[in-house]
């Protein structure tokens, strides 16, 4: 159950001159519900402790692809797309439980201090990249048409010093994976290394891409408790108590915080950016983007 089907190079720049869509109704509902809504850390680390009683071995993404690890595995990886803070909470409950996962950070919520924790936590760590899309809403914003077999060069091109900028300021980046982005629902960021040899982007291999050319039994995609707590109406613990295996678990920790504790980490973003730090010249700068070279 992958999170984005296979596209064309056309296909993924489908929509890239349509105006932004409003939201519905319900969607304004969903949101307002996920305002209000309580943290669930709790219901987390029950999760994670209902996997070790049912006999699972939770591992990082590397360990499973390096090792074959007997009948029943759980892969744990997390897409950090908001609130940092909300990822020191997931990672504080699964140091106490003794597991380790695999992070994909945003430009947007790579922090030094936050890397380094995961790392020192046994975590891998690596960029969770929006290259694509990045580029279209900046088109988006001027005006600008592209054509979409040259935007796609650029981005590759622009991804790779990503990619570097990310290993200078944050150390070993073994793997990647894409970011997609509502805004620009019809671009997929995965096409940008598809096909692609990994060596010249210094990967080892790509997370969404080596998922489907596994066989998983399951792929678990969490969604906030207001918008149904698993994506496709799954049941997390009844897949694990019926001792499906490989399953992978892909938490995103901004959907376990409090409504309340996503505003807060929006304020602050908003009073106190982030340091802009040194990087590769010609990337392009932003709330979403590289920093800024120096």
């Amino acid at each position: 159950m992958p999170v984005m089907g296979d596209v064309t190079h056309g296909e993924a720049f489908r929509v890239r001159n349509l105006a932004p869509v409003a939201s519905s109704p319900p969607r304004a509902r969903a949101r307002l519900s996920r305002t209000c809504s309580a943290g669930r850390w709790r219901e987390y680390r029950a999760l994670l402790e209902h996997a070790g009683a049912e006999g699972y071995d939770i591992v990082t993404l590397e360990q499973w692809l390096n090792d074959d690890r007997g009948d029943r595995v759980l892969i744990l990886r997390h897409d950090v797309d908001q609130c940092p803070a909300a990822a020191r909470r997931m990672l504080a409950i699964e140091q106490e439980l003794g597991v380790r996962a695999t992070w994909y950070l945003r430009w947007r919520t790579a922090r030094t201090r936050l890397v380094e924790e995961l790392r020192a936590a046994g975590g891998e760590v690596g960029l969770h990249y929006e290259t694509l899309s990045r580029m279209v809403l900046a088109d988006r914003a001027a005006g600008r048409e592209s054509d979409p077999e040259r935007a796609l060069y650029a981005a590759r091109r622009t991804l790779k010093r990503e990619l570097i900028a990310f290993e200078v300021l944050f150390g070993p980046c073994r793997s990647a994976c894409a970011h997609g982005d509502t805004r620009v629902s019809g671009v997929n960021n995965a096409v940008l290394l598809r096909d692609q040899d990994l060596g010249a982007y210094g990967l080892d291999f790509d997370a969404n891409a080596s998922m489907r050319s596994h066989d998983l039994a399951v792929w678990l995609t969490d969604r906030s408790k207001a918008e149904g707590g698993w994506r496709d109406g799954l049941d997390a613990r009844a897949i694990l108590s019926s001792h499906a295996s490989p399953v992978l678990l892909l938490a995103h920790p901004n959907n376990w915080i409090s409504g309340a504790g996503l505003w807060c980490d929006r304020i602050a973003r908003a009073a106190f950016p982030e340091p802009r730090l040194g990087s590769p010249r010609g990337l392009r700068t932003g709330p979403d983007s590289p920093p800024v070279a120096t």
